[in-house]
């Protein structure tokens, strides 16, 4: 390393020389950019360096240059002007407009992600991210908390345990964890009916069909190699929460017809067919609580409420109510029960509050409802 001043060029130049392999053809076009290490690198880092120092530099109106020769080494050079430029000495004082970790996103400006729609408000969705290097693991923290709720984990087990007691919405999780795999997460997060639901985004450095292909086995919904676009992972967020969204209407239409039980076929569904079979067993019970539920399952009251909510976008109470008023309709079209009898029946704890609940569900009261749907006795 060396340290020299120009001063016909009003600028000192600072270099480091390294004796490695040197930088091939093809990665030279790539070293500035985030998460790019190399295609012949062997060495695991965050590749962040040469981008995060390039930002650096460019914050300070300076240059990063470097020179490489295969086989010998690299230098790079980093020259800054000797004084502060009149354009920072006049906003000496006011704070900068993007962070470090904004600037430079490949070898141009790229916008504040502030600029961006945050389309869930920035406060009602949370993402867990999973990520062993400290580094990558505050960059994604920082990208993601202006549009979402961020929870952080730094190991497989950890990310595990909270995915689990806080039911996040979205994960983002990286291939190469300690101990615990990135793909051995997935596989558990997809096999836990509590986790299932939620989407899961696998980054790696390692872009090889066949690991993509492990990925996408274990239960991935997004695949990213490194280097990633970080606003292609915002707006991945965004499209995978969408697509929640509308597995919910599916959930929701099949719970609306006159078989209210979800047929178990994949996890989801299976904790539904569960869930909807313990309702079912307790319809006649007016004090059933999300405690009595949650304590059926095996959970706390707080997992499953988020799970419910996450699966079908309402609460578990009014979950309940709908069962009950689905399971209404068939009753109804029974002449021997009085509405007072499918009432008390269905847990309702009294008729009158039946018949409110009823109508605000369908526009129409019980008794109409039967006069529309029943053949008069002859």
């Amino acid at each position: 390393m060396s340290l020299q001043a120009v001063p016909a060029e009003g600028s000192v130049r600072v270099s480091v020389e390294d004796t490695g392999r040197g930088i091939s053809e093809q990665d030279r076009a790539h070293i500035f950019e985030w998460f790019y290490q190399g295609k012949q690198t062997a060495a695991r880092g965050s590749g962040m360096g040469l981008a995060l120092a390039l930002g650096l530099t460019r914050l300070h109106q300076g240059q990063l240059t470097f020179t490489s020769n295969p086989g010998q080494g690299s230098t790079f050079v980093v020259t800054l002007p000797l004084e502060l430029p009149a354009t920072l000495k006049q906003d000496e004082d006011a704070p900068l407009a993007l962070p470090a970790f904004a600037l430079e996103e490949g070898i141009s400006p790229a916008p504040t992600y502030n600029e961006l729609p945050a389309t869930y408000g920035g406060s009602e969705a949370l993402v867990l991210v999973i990520e062993d290097n400290p580094d990558v693991n505050a960059f994604l923290t920082q990208k993601l908390q202006p549009h979402f709720q961020v929870s952080t984990a730094f190991e497989g087990a950890t990310g595990l345990r909270l995915a689990a007691d806080l039911i996040p919405d979205l994960i983002v999780c990286d291939v190469m964890l300690p101990e615990i795999s990135g793909l051995e997460v997935v596989a558990q997060l997809k096999g836990d009916w509590r986790t299932s639901h939620i989407p899961v985004v696998l980054l790696t450095a390692r872009n090889a069909p066949e690991q993509q292909v492990e990925g996408v086995q274990a239960g991935a919904d997004l695949y990213l190699t490194k280097p990633f676009n970080p606003t292609f992972l915002l707006e991945s967020l965004r499209t995978l929460l969408a697509n929640r969204d509308k597995m919910r209407e599916h959930f929701r239409r099949e719970l609306s017809v006159e078989t209210v039980t979800v047929a178990p076929q994949r996890v989801d569904q299976k904790f539904m067919a569960d869930l909807t079979a313990i309702v079912e067993a307790n319809l006649t019970r007016s004090d059933l609580s999300v405690e009595d539920i949650a304590r059926s399952l095996g959970i706390s009251r707080v997992q499953l409420y988020r799970k419910v909510k996450a699966v079908l976008g309402t609460g578990v109470t009014d979950f309940i109510q709908g069962i009950r008023l689905t399971k209404a309709r068939q009753l109804l079209l029974d002449d021997e029960l009085s509405i007072a009898e499918v009432a008390y029946q269905l847990g309702f704890s009294s008729p009158s509050y039946f018949s409110t609940s009823f109508k605000a569900r369908y526009q129409v009261s019980p008794s109409e409802f039967r006069a529309l749907h029943t053949t008069p006795s002859v």
